[in-house]
């Protein structure tokens, strides 16, 4: 783990735009794994995305308007993903201060909205949140490194 790990740390950025290109991409690696990708309206306020374990789908909310933010939502779900296909933390222990002073630095509104969340489900929020502002090739590169040999025909 501690290769992807270390890399993972030193690329968070603030977030920018991201192309459809990269949308597709993952959208395209998750269907191959079996998860079904869908869009829809969501009435739940505030609610983005979310991806349900059990019928293995992803749901990205229609209210995003940029690529930016439809992105945001498919990899912090796809992370979600990567933790059921890893069956627990996609991160080493050791990073997780540093996961998180990252988003405080550079979105802290992320780490704000976590409080909502039990304590419980705060780690896996962590690695959502942190993930999806990763470059779109690292995020494939984990989605490829948890969840590519499950691929289902």
């Amino acid at each position: 783990m501690g290769g992807v790990s270390v890399v993972v740390l030193m690329s968070v950025l603030p977030a920018r735009a991201t192309s459809w290109d990269a949308i597709d991409a993952l959208r395209g690696r998750l269907s191959r794994a079996g998860v079904r990708v869908v869009q829809q309206d969501c009435s739940r306020r505030g609610l983005q995305g979310l991806y349900h374990p059990r019928s293995d789908t992803l749901v990205v909310c229609r209210s995003h308007q940029t690529p930016a933010q439809v992105w945001d939502t498919l990899a912090h779900e796809a992370t979600h993903r990567m933790q059921q296909c890893a069956g627990g933390p996609i991160t080493d222990q050791r990073h997780h201060r540093s996961m998180a002073a990252a988003l405080v630095r550079n979105h802290p509104a992320e780490i704000r909205s976590m409080r909502a969340y039990p304590r419980e489900q705060q780690l896996a929020e962590l690695e959502a949140r942190y993930t999806a502002k990763l470059p779109p090739q690292q995020v494939l590169q984990l989605f490829d490194r948890y969840c590519g040999s499950q691929v289902r025909v």
